[in-house]
Parts: structure tokens; sequence; C-alpha cells
């Protein structure tokens, strides 16, 4: 990060600020990262989330939950459409992957099962008790899991696109940057048509220096072999870098980073910032069928 940015919190002499500084965190990076902790009203969003999905779920003829590995929250949360073999739209849920639960995302399913869409909301194992580079993979495993149970429960698995919110668009990435065949040999190369990334974390190392580390415990080879803009995409399926409007400047540089490293490999990008939305918002817009990120996302779901 440019020093001028950081002397400008420096020069504040903010005994808070000097008390990260002297812990290793830098405040610019906090305060761009850290976003749960400066939005007012979080606490009340994420009830709102609980309290919709929950009234989603109670009502939804044939939800369903499957276990795709052996730890405790590695299960699938399917919402399925009334048309067999419809497409599928798998989402990732946020927290910088030591947060959050499946639980909270089911009411984006709604507006989607309605037109069609089998919705998939993944859990994944979250920090400390799991690593990142063990999240991954767990994420892995379910998109296999989905590959290959996909025409049992009902879905077309050959129509299936990826989205994800802040954690959950860096694993929509990693998802991107996997070697499929090198994994399980019966998985198709691409067996995801298309990957929407809201608000995602594209390079990891801006976050060693915020307080968000003290769980994630990023390294240097984490930061290597972890950061979708240090690996190359493995299929040229096209991939959505979506920014809310209000974010704070780091996430637009995040996609603006995705952007430049993925384009030299013909990854076709589409950069979208959705309007009067920020990092929390933006969730919200995802589940409105009037919001341009719905179209953005229905798009992609036509075009499998």
């Amino acid at each position: 990060m440019p020093d001028i940015e950081y002397a400008a919190y420096a020069d504040d002499l903010n005994p808070a600020v000097l008390i990260m500084a002297s812990h290793g965190i830098n405040p610019y990076l906090e305060s761009q990262y850290n976003v749960a902790s400066t939005r007012a009203g979080f606490e009340q969003v994420i009830e709102d989330w609980a309290k919709r999905s929950l009234a989603y779920r109670s009502k939804s003829a044939g939800f369903s939950q499957y276990a795709y590995g052996n730890r405790e929250r590695e299960v699938i949360d399917l919402y399925p459409a009334r048309e067999k073999h419809a497409p599928v739209m798998v989402y990732l849920h946020g927290g910088y992957w030591q947060r959050g639960d499946r639980s909270l995302y089911g009411f984006l399913a709604e507006p989607l099962v309605k037109t069609g869409v089998n919705v998939a909301i993944v859990g994944y194992p979250l920090c400390p008790s799991a690593s990142l580079r063990q999240i991954v993979d767990s994420v892995r495993n379910a998109i296999i899991w989905l590959w290959k149970n996909g025409h049992e429960q009902g879905m077309d698995p050959e129509r299936m696109i990826v989205v994800g919110h802040s954690a959950g668009g860096h694993l929509a990435t990693m998802v991107q940057a996997t070697d499929w065949p090198a994994i399980d040999p019966s998985v198709a190369e691409r067996p995801c048509s298309g990957v929407v990334a809201i608000s995602g974390l594209y390079w990891l190392e801006p976050l060693r220096e915020t307080a968000l580390n003290e769980l994630l415990q990023l390294s240097n080879d984490d930061v290597r072999w972890l950061s979708p803009v240090e690996k190359q995409p493995q299929t040229d399926v096209p991939v959505a870098a979506v920014v809310g409007s209000a974010e704070t400047a780091e996430f637009f540089k995040q996609a603006d980073r995705l952007e430049m490293r993925w384009k030299q490999y013909d990854v076709h990008i589409d950069r979208h910032v959705e309007p009067d939305a920020d990092h929390f918002d933006i969730i919200y817009h995802l589940a409105d069928p009037q919001s341009a990120l719905f179209d953005l996302v229905s798009s992609y779901i036509e075009s499998t």
C-alpha cells in the first residue's frame, strides 16, 4: 500500500491508530477490509437475512440438505426448481472464511427458484478450525458432489454457474483456477459455465496487515498459492467481477487486479458496479429481480 495513504492516518496521532500500528495492523487496510466493524446496524442485517431465509426455507417445496464431506459444515442446502433438469446456481457465502453460515442465505434462492433455477448454497468449514487451503478443498469437493449427483437430484449439472460474495467471491474464482481432471478424472474439464464474483478478494496480501489475519494466519506461501490473481484460470468461461458502488476503494482495486491478471489468459471479464450498494446491501440486490445484479446473474444462467 502506498506510504502516503498510511501516512494520512499516522499523522493524525490518533491513539487507536498508533495502537493498531504497533500490533502490525495497517490502519488504512483495516478500515478498507474490516467492513463489518464499520457498518452501522450490521448485526441487524444478519438477523434480517436469517429471518428471511428461515421463512423461505419453511415453505420451500423439496428443500433438502446433503453432506458432501465429513466435516460438520460440509453440507449443501438445495432449493430445487419445479422443472426437471433445470440449471444450477451454486452460492458461496462470505464472512472472511471465519464466520457466516449457509443458513443465512436461503432467501437468495426464492426469486431464482421462481424462474426455474435450482439453487445450491454451500456450507464450508471456517478458520481457525480449518485452514484456508482446506476451505478451498472443501468447496472443490462440493462442486464435485454436485457434478456427480446433480442428475439424481433432478438438476442439470452441465448448466451450473458459481456465484460468491466477499470470501465467497475468492472461492468462486478459485473454482475457475482448478485443474478438475487432475483432482477427479470423472469431472468435466469445465464443470461450471460461468463465475459471478461479488465484492471478492483475489489478492490476499493486504489482509496480512489487518486484524482479520489473526485467525487466517496467512503466510507468504498462502498468498502465492491461494490468491486467484496468482493462479492461471483453467478454463475460458466468463467471469463477472462485481463491486457495489459504495464499496471501499480496496474492493475496486481487487477487481481491477483480477481483470488485469486474468485478461492475459483470454478470460472474458465482465466488470459491473451495482448502484446504491455497499458490501452488505449488495446481498439484497442479489435477491431483487428488479436489480441490475439479478439481471447479470440471470444472464449467466441463461447462457449455460
